[in-house]
C-alpha cells in the first residue's frame, strides 16, 4: 500500500530494498562499472574480477575488409559502386514540348474552366451589383468548358500502355 504523506515506509516493508536499491543505482556514476546483481550492496569487484566492464571494452573489434569480398551479402549502401553501364532499361522520358506548342483550343478550355470560377469568386466579393448578364455568361462559359475537357477524354484503355507516361 502507498503512503500518501510521503512518510519513511516501516522498516517490515518489501519495497523498502528494491527502492533504496534503485536510489543507489540512479545516483551512482553513470561511468562506474555495474556491480554484479549477486554481490551485497556496498561490496564492489575490483578490476581485475571477472564480468567487469573496462573503459574502452564497449568497442567493436576491427572488421576484416576480405570479409566482405568473399561474402557478397554483407555488403551495406555505401559499398555500392555505380557504373555508367548500369541503365538496366530504366525509363527515360523524351523532352516535354515547348508550353505554347499546344492546342490552342484545349488551351483556352483550360483558362476558361478555372478562370471563370476565380472571376465569379472576385465578383462576389468585390462587384455585387455586377450585371446579371455578366454573372450568367460567366457560369456558362465555366460549364461549357468543364463539358469540353470532358468530351476529350479517352473512352478506351489502351492496352500497350503501362502507365509510365502521363
Amino acid at each position: 500500500m502507498t503512503n500518501p504523506f510521503h512518510e519513511p515506509a516501516e522498516s517490515g516493508d518489501s519495497d523498502d530494498a528494491v527502492w533504496e536499491d534503485l536510489v543507489r543505482r540512479l545516483e551512482a556514476d553513470p561511468a562506474a562499472a555495474p556491480e554484479a546483481p549477486d554481490a551485497p550492496p556496498g561490496d564492489s569487484p575490483g578490476p581485475d574480477a571477472p564480468g567487469t566492464v573496462l573503459p574502452g571494452a564497449n568497442t567493436p573489434p576491427a572488421v576484416d575488409p576480405q570479409l566482405f569480398r568473399m561474402h557478397p551479402a554483407l555488403t551495406g549502401p555505401r559499398d555500392y559502386e555505380a557504373s555508367e553501364d548500369d541503365d538496366d532499361g530504366a525509363f527515360i522520358p523524351e523532352e516535354p514540348p515547348a508550353l505554347g506548342s499546344g492546342n490552342p483550343l484545349l488551351t483556352l478550355a483550360w483558362t476558361c474552366a478555372a478562370g471563370a470560377p476565380m472571376a465569379l469568386l472576385l465578383l462576389a466579393i468585390f462587384w455585387r451589383r455586377a450585371p446579371m448578364p455578366l454573372w450568367i455568361g460567366l457560369v456558362v462559359i465555366a460549364v461549357a468548358a468543364a463539358v469540353f475537357l470532358f468530351a476529350r477524354l479517352p473512352r478506351h484503355r489502351q492496352d500497350d500502355d503501362d502507365g509510365a507516361r502521363v
